[in-house]
């Protein structure tokens, strides 16, 4: 009988110090430093993504090697698109090599991009690119 009031007990403190959503809107607190968070645009470049991509493919110079490589693979870069439309923080996630990767980077390190705009801010960005790579002898 002694385990069975101690355990409602128990029961009792950890329900008493649990969270209570006095709202009637289950998905707001009432809180005053949690607020909406609305994205009304994502960091991009400006002239759209198929004019960056083909001003990538443009810029790169493939060396001998990568074309007898014949490279069927995919360049994943993440850099920060910052407010200032800069690009900073690049970092290879998947690598091509042969000296593409970098080729790519110095040329994305040239670019604007519009950033992203949080609730009317512009802020700083995460973007992942991924780029396909493919080279072949006769190019």
């Amino acid at each position: 009988m002694k385990k069975i009031a101690f355990l409602i007990a128990v029961l009792c403190a950890f329900s008493l110090h649990a969270q209570v959503n006095p709202t009637l809107d289950s998905t707001k607190y009432n809180d005053p430093q949690n607020m909406d968070v609305v994205y009304s645009g994502e960091a991009q470049y400006p002239a759209g993504e198929q004019a960056l991509y083909q001003l990538l493919y443009e810029g790169v110079e493939y060396s001998d090697e990568a074309k007898e490589a014949n490279i069927k693979d995919d360049l994943i870069i993440s850099f920060d698109v910052n407010f200032d439309s800069t690009l900073t923080e690049f970092y290879i996630i998947h690598e091509i090599g042969f000296g593409i990767d970098q080729q790519v980077i110095s040329q994305l390190k040239d670019l604007k991009f519009a950033p992203a705009v949080m609730n009317g801010i512009e802020v700083r960005q995460n973007v992942m690119l991924t780029l396909p790579i493919r080279t072949y002898p006769d190019m």
